[in-house]
């Protein structure tokens, strides 16, 4: 029975341990029950705690509101506050009332800044009509972008029993949020922004926000990391959004760059103060241990790969997009390799972009990641002869060729039917000359018969 017993606390204590890919120091212990750490670039993720366990979202749900205003709304357009909204929220808020009229773009950074709980309901509203029909179309987003076990129920994540997420799910909605190219930009704008003015409204005077994510800004305050006091404010620090209720205790979303290298965070389940200390502590161990390394650039050349029935018979393959991979701190870049694997024909019609093979990345001998190979340009579907794998090109050189040939044979046959004429022309003359000639030798040869005959009848006359 003892054996049983320690063999059952040697499994429960693997359990426990947090897991994480590999790594040369010890991992930070956390306070918050569930997190996450993720290489940005490559998402490769570097350690997690109960990544997967469900938690009360709390104010971090907003990244996802944030993301789907900016899919759907244009930041210039002005919204009018309905009469409800205004008092259907409670913790963090603007004051907002019926009839106030702000731009999408005052009412994302409201709430991105100081967490604005009412900004959230107008924007949900705006883009759907009803709290209710937003929340679905979160969770269909949310889906698309990776989330496994996430249900949203309002945009500002004030507390619902229903309302759930995880930090995995949490850092794959951040990850697309921070990294994708139509939206990021502004996306990255917001979550930076540590102070926001906005202007007298048709209703309210102005209003300054400060954000509440410490890690941006705050070189007073001090929290403990590793055993150490620090100052909140986080060197290279790029986002992302704070959540806290009574039920979901301290969440965080953060993210941080440095020398090439960015790490996304997630805390959920922790204390106020705790969710910065866990952050900070896991981006340190974070950048300590790996760095994120380019691997190949978009565009570049990986062969070609025949097309049949084309207007060429070949067509380019290129990489679709840049590919990083996330190294050991310590470890050369030389442990990168790549194969490529390009299909070996495709049939036309091909599309500029089309996807025509992959490139697989290697870090020694284990396989990283696999992206697409796509085709460089357009081909379209070639002529006749390109059913017998001759390019229009060639196709075209082949009838120029021909059209030169029979018109050389026409020229010929011009020139010889001229010249025959000619030659049937001079034959004509040559017999009308000869006939002229015996004509006229005829014509003469009487003239001397008759003057012959004229003179021998003078002379026979004579004689008498």
């Amino acid at each position: 029975m003892k054996k049983l017993l320690s063999i059952l606390l040697i499994i429960a204590v693997m359990l426990s341990v947090p897991v994480f890919s590999y790594g040369t120091t010890e991992t930070p212990a956390l306070i918050g029950e569930t997190a996450i750490l993720m290489d940005m670039t490559t998402g490769k993720i570097l350690y997690e705690k109960n990544a997967n366990d469900t938690r009360y979202p709390a104010s971090c749900t907003k990244i996802m509101t944030a993301l789907l205003a900016l899919e759907n709304l244009d930041v210039n357009k002005t919204v009018t506050v309905d009469d409800k909204t205004p008092y259907e929220v409670e913790g963090s808020h603007i004051a907002l009332v019926p009839g106030e009229q702000l731009t999408v773009d005052q009412l994302l950074h409201a709430m991105m800044t100081e967490s604005a709980n009412d900004c959230a309901l107008v924007l949900g509203k705006e883009i759907s009509g009803t709290t209710e029909d937003f929340a679905a179309l979160m969770n269909q987003r949310a889906k698309e972008l990776g989330a496994k076990n996430t249900n949203f129920v309002n945009p500002n994540g004030l507390h619902n029993d229903a309302h759930v997420s995880t930090a995995y799910d949490l850092a794959m909605i951040a990850r697309y949020a921070m990294t994708n190219p139509e939206t990021s930009q502004a996306f990255r704008e917001l979550v930076t922004t540590y102070k926001y003015y906005i202007a007298p409204t048709n209703k309210q005077p102005e209003r300054f926000l400060y954000n509440t994510n410490r890690l941006l800004y705050d070189t007073v305050n001090k929290v403990v990391v590793n055993g150490e006091k620090r100052v909140f404010k986080y060197d290279g620090v790029t986002g992302v959004k704070t959540g806290y209720t009574s039920h979901a205790g301290g969440c965080l979303v953060a993210s941080a760059e440095r020398n090439g290298t960015e790490l996304l965070a997630v805390v959920m389940k922790s204390t106020d103060p705790g969710r910065f200390a866990d952050c900070m502590a896991l981006m340190d161990w974070g950048f300590a241990n790996f760095k994120t390394v380019p691997a190949l650039t978009a565009g570049k050349d990986l062969g070609e790969t025949k097309v049949k029935k084309g207007s060429v018979n070949q067509v380019q393959a290129v990489l679709a997009e840049d590919v990083s991979v996330t190294l050991p701190a310590e470890a050369s870049e030389n442990v990168i390799s790549t194969k490529v694997l390009l299909d070996e024909t495709v049939n036309a019609p091909v599309e500029k972009g089309q996807n025509i093979g992959t490139v697989e990345i290697y870090e020694g001998d284990n396989l990283v990641t696999t992206v697409g190979a796509v085709a460089a340009k357009t081909v379209t579907e070639g002529g006749l002869l390109s059913y017998v794998g001759i390019p229009d090109k060639t196709a075209k050189k082949i009838g120029l060729t021909v059209l030169a040939v029979f018109l050389v044979l026409i020229a010929w046959l011009v020139i010889y039917i001229m010249i025959k004429r000619r030659q049937v022309r001079l034959r004509r003359e040559r017999r009308r000359l000869r006939a002229e000639r015996r004509r006229r030798e005829e014509i003469e040869r009487r003239a001397a018969w008759e003057a012959e005959y004229e003179r021998q009848r003078r002379d026979t006359w004579q004689q008498r």
